[in-house]
């Protein structure tokens, strides 16, 4: 019976023994956080305890003094959904890694005082939390030095406000030796800044004056253009693009020769009005007088201008004289 009690003793006092340890300045506690816009959290944080000896007994007492740290600091954070934890060795260290992303501001849900803790404040977060071993120690003398195992960064969407850390630009960051407290706070902008007014301002009038010199250069184009077509001469045109002058008149053909000895054909005149012709002579009788033979006078024909030349007329016969 002595023995079964001693069997379940010892691990416990080996855990106890493990945590004195711990808070004697073997603790690791590195965290790196990222506040969004939307209420969240994003970040990586190690808890882990020196690893003094390799027995199972030893590693199991380390890593409950780790979740029971992590415990205290973070509260359920490990067991929140999308929350990833792994097992964490490292430089003789023993202990967890949380790995998370966007998860809500409540998740850190720590009960003791120096739990770490995020609040939404309007446009403002508003962190605060502390690290401190320094009541644990049991060290005299120097001062510890800061080892870089206990340190915090946190980054704001926008500009800081207000922390008792180092600012670089949106990061704020803590870092402490294991043998004094380190108190954390810190405010900064919940979104992203935007453009200033200014610059917008700016920007605007800006694009207004390239487009107005712009749409100046076009337009002068255009009316050089316009000036250059109509002053135009067929001279400076193109020849391709030149419009054809009208053409000469054409001579006139010569006239046709016609054959030695062939009528000459009337000239092509302008036709005129022809001239009445006169009305031909009366037949009178003849006078009971002895008949004479006279010859038929033949009426010279009429040129008329317009016209061919007329056929001569066939001469009348001679009347006959009365019985």
């Amino acid at each position: 019976m002595a023995r079964n009690n001693a069997r379940r003793i010892l691990p416990r006092l080996l855990a106890i023994g493990v945590l004195v340890l711990a808070l004697a300045g073997c603790v690791r506690f590195q965290a790196d956080l990222t506040l969004t816009p939307e209420n969240t959290v994003s970040g990586n944080i190690v808890v882990a305890v020196i690893l003094s000896d390799e027995t199972d007994e030893t590693r199991e007492g380390t890593l409950a003094s780790a979740e029971q740290i992590a415990s205290g600091l973070l509260g359920s954070l490990a067991t929140e959904p999308g929350v990833t934890t792994t097992e964490y060795e490292q430089d003789g260290y023993l202990g967890q890694s949380l790995t998370f992303q966007n998860v809500p501001l409540t998740a850190f849900s720590g009960t003791e005082p120096d739990a770490l803790h995020f609040e939404r404040v309007g446009d403002e977060y508003v962190f605060s939390g502390a690290i401190d071993f320094s009541g644990d120690t049991g060290t005299e003398g120097e001062p510890a030095e800061d080892d870089g195992n206990l340190t915090v960064q946190l980054t704001f969407p926008g500009a800081i406000t207000d922390t008792d850390g180092t600012v670089d630009g949106n990061t704020v960051s803590w870092s402490t030796a294991i043998d004094t407290r380190l108190e954390m706070n810190a405010r900064g902008a919940a979104t992203a800044p935007g453009l200033p007014i200014g610059l917008i301002i700016g920007g605007i009038a800006g694009l207004l004056l390239l487009i107005a010199i712009v749409a100046g250069v076009l337009v002068l184009l255009s009316r050089r253009r316009k000036a250059a077509a109509a002053g135009a001469t067929p001279a400076t045109l193109d020849p391709a693009f030149a419009t054809p002058a009208a053409a000469a008149p054409a001579a006139a053909a010569p006239a046709a020769v016609a054959p030695a000895g062939a009528p000459t054909p009337p000239a092509a005149t302008t036709p005129k009005a022809a001239a009445p012709k006169a009305a031909p002579p009366k037949a009178t009788a003849p006078k009971a007088t002895a008949p004479k033979t006279a010859a038929p006078k033949t009426a010279a024909p009429k040129a008329t201008a317009p016209q061919a030349p007329a056929a001569p007329k066939t001469p009348k016969a001679p009347p006959t004289p009365d019985a």
